[in-house]
């Protein structure tokens, strides 16, 4: 399925660190850069449609919104992962762009015994604002320094992709088209559409769609009829749900609840 956006996640505007001994969960993407820290066991990583394996002391990198998710590798797994806004990471975010990495793990030893200490520190509860930046810039320096990037442009107005993922989940359910969100955000609906299919590779009426199917499957779960399930989610017909859900999924609603078990 498409990714969506991660809005819980986008909502903590702060640099933070979390630590997880499982992993899973659903394709997603958010403005912050996120950094796996695998400390043991190995984790698989889908960035950008590229699969790749974070062993033990490597280092996986997700540029800002950019479609990832993780998966344990085996029972056995501790990871630190840490979230930075953009706005702490500007020179970070634009060296990036819309370039490609060869890898998205960074494996240097030397580079990561640097990565792991400036790790230590940031986790540190007496840490200070000035400190915290500065040991950001020095894993955010590292990751740069190992990664080989293509000659893409930089994407421009690093700020309008945010506010049109937040827009359209807040706006999901009403009759909403690329027109109504550029009156909305006060931009041409020709730039909205450029700006979201460079950011995201995907047209602005496919990924709502994406987002109003995701809430059906919540409620077909719930076992509501499936009416309610494409009016709630803000399908304008049955019969346009049936061909959203079938173009997504390959498969009826019904047959999607039966190979989930709900049925």
């Amino acid at each position: 399925m498409q990714a969506t956006f991660h809005v819980k996640r986008e909502r903590i505007a702060h640099f933070h660190i979390e630590h997880y001994n499982r992993l899973g969960g659903f394709l997603h993407f958010h403005s912050h850069v996120e950094l796996l820290l695998a400390r043991q066991g190995e984790a698989e990583a889908w960035i950008n449609d590229a699969k790749e394996t974070v062993q033990a002391g490597q280092l996986a990198v997700v540029p800002c919104f950019a479609p990832h998710h993780f998966e344990s590798n085996g029972n056995t797994v501790a990871c630190t992962n840490l979230f930075i806004p953009a706005f702490l990471c500007p020179e970070f975010a634009e060296a990036i762009g819309n370039k490609q990495p060869s890898s998205h793990v960074v494996r240097d030893e030397k580079a990561m015994l640097r990565i792991r200490n400036a790790v230590t520190e940031l986790e540190r509860e007496d840490l200070n604002s000035i400190e915290q930046i500065g040991h950001i810039q020095v894993i955010l320096g590292t990751v740069l320094g190992q990664l080989s990037l293509t000659a893409d442009a930089p994407r421009q107005d690093n700020a309008l992709p945010a506010k049109l993922l937040l827009y359209i989940n807040e706006h999901y359910k009403e009759d909403i088209s690329t027109a109504s969100l550029a009156q909305a955000l006060g931009y041409t609906a020709n730039h909205l559409s450029k700006c979201f299919r460079a950011c995201f590779h995907v047209g602005i009426g496919h990924y709502i769609n994406t987002v109003r199917l995701k809430n059906a499957v919540a409620l077909m779960r719930e076992r509501k009829s499936m009416t309610e399930c494409a009016l709630e989610s803000g399908f304008s017909s049955l019969r346009t749900f049936y061909r959203c859900f079938s173009e997504e999924f390959g498969c009826t609603p019904r047959d999607y609840l039966k190979k989930e078990h709900f049925l």
